[in-house]
């Protein structure tokens, strides 16, 4: 078993919660990627909750392996969400094979995890996985400095993933209060990151949820 102090360097805590990118087969055996919260447990393993109706559910109940992928990219995160609602498709090289489990992993991960997964249970919304990590692999740390436009544009990505589950619903409200949220963080990154990736990905969201319907104009930013 991997111990926790190498967790705990690659920012795991027992408790929290941990944004991710998380990796599987189809069960066609095509690769997979979704953006993920994973959770650690006491004992050293994942706690894995996909939705009933993603596409990770399914492909951890055919083939019970995946790479928790991590990464501060938000360009990674905006692909994975939102792969089906690109023009432009994943470059033929954003994947590559795990090393000890039947689970593909992401090029250009600062670091995975390769787990084996059980099922524990399942609600009406959501299924309980819990993993086993089989191996960790972080890539030879890179030092980088902190800006604030990164983590503002992959909030707003998380954000965004439930703006549309919202609107699909009719949950007018609890949509409006995530897209003044997210107002909020696009302001923030045109101060701190103008012309950076993370300002890119902010307008192409945006761009991606008025093109889905989704009123934006005369709404206020919430910070």
């Amino acid at each position: 078993m991997v111990s926790m102090e190498t967790l705990r360097r690659l920012g795991f805590q027992p408790g929290c919660l941990v944004e991710t990118v998380l990796a599987t087969y189809t069960p066609g055996g095509k690769p997979h990627a979704a953006p993920m919260g994973v959770r650690l447990l006491e004992d050293g393993r994942l706690r894995i909750t996909p939705y009933l109706q993603t596409q990770t559910y399914r492909n951890l109940k055919a083939s019970p392996a995946c790479t928790v992928n991590l990464t501060w990219s938000p360009e990674i995160f905006f692909q994975t969400a939102f792969k089906g609602e690109l023009e432009e498709k994943l470059p033929g090289d954003f994947f590559l094979p795990a090393l000890k489990v039947r689970a593909p992993r992401l090029r250009r991960a600062e670091g995975w995890l390769e787990v084996e997964a059980s099922l524990e249970g399942e609600d009406r919304e959501k299924a309980y996985f819990k993993g086993e990590i089989v191996a960790v692999y972080p890539v030879k740390r890179r030092l980088k400095a902190y800006c604030r436009g990164d983590f503002a544009a992959i909030e707003s990505i998380i954000h965004a993933t439930r703006v549309l589950e919202f609107t699909s619903k009719g949950e007018w409200l609890k949509a409006e209060k995530l897209l003044r949220l997210m107002l909020g963080y696009r302001n923030l990154i045109g101060r701190v990151a103008p012309n950076s990736e993370a300002s890119q990905v902010i307008e192409r969201l945006f761009q991606l949820l008025q093109r889905k319907g989704v009123k934006i104009e005369g709404l206020e930013a919430a910070f």
